[in-house]
């Protein structure tokens, strides 16, 4: 059932190693069982379609599981929202359950479940919506939504707020950018 590899990028574990040492709040704690969560829940489901997972890859941006055999247009977006709804699940039962560290978990799960469901490739959001509508609708979906996420933390940093949304709008920006280059260039 499990992958039989885990690739982990040196850059990755680096920055999880110093984000560690550096995390005086333990966020990066919170966020782990919130992470597995998410990733089991496409496990489940990638299983449930008989894909065989053969990779789980560890990245500077997140994890990825690696898989073969072909997923029909229901079967990717069942995988694809799989990890968000799984991550749903686990915030509803830890806030149940209660206690300091496991309602941060749960509010991290929410975040995670929530920033994962942008229709936005690669996110989960962008595989559901390029699964339903296609690659055009996608990529300018994909493209509007990064843009409207980097003038939002635009806003939000000017008034006060943190770095991360504005990052993630970037992230996501070039992300969708990337993509319209390589379909451009695939085309023609």
């Amino acid at each position: 059932m499990m992958p039989r590899r885990i690739r982990v990028d040196p850059l990755a574990a680096l920055a999880f190693a110093l984000g560690w040492f550096l995390d005086g709040e333990g966020l990066i704690a919170c966020m782990i069982p919130a992470a597995l969560a998410h990733e089991l829940g496409h496990l489940l489901a990638l299983r449930l379609c008989r894909a065989k997972v053969h990779t789980l890859r560890l990245g500077l941006l997140g994890a990825e599981l690696c898989y073969s055999g072909a997923l029909g247009r229901g079967e990717t977006v069942l995988c694809a929202a799989a990890g968000p709804a799984a991550g749903l699940v686990y915030a509803l039962a830890a806030c149940a359950l209660g206690g300091p560290f496991l309602l941060r978990s749960g509010a991290a799960s929410l975040c995670l479940s929530a920033f994962n469901l942008l229709p936005v490739l690669p996110l989960d959001g962008g595989r559901i919506l390029l699964a339903l509508a296609g690659q055009r609708a996608s990529r300018r979906v994909g493209e509007a939504t990064a843009t409207a996420l980097v003038l939002a933390g635009l806003v939000l940093l000017v008034r006060g707020g943190g770095p991360a949304p504005l990052a993630a709008g970037v992230w996501l920006l070039f992300q969708a950018r990337k993509r319209a280059v390589a379909a451009a260039l695939e085309g023609g």
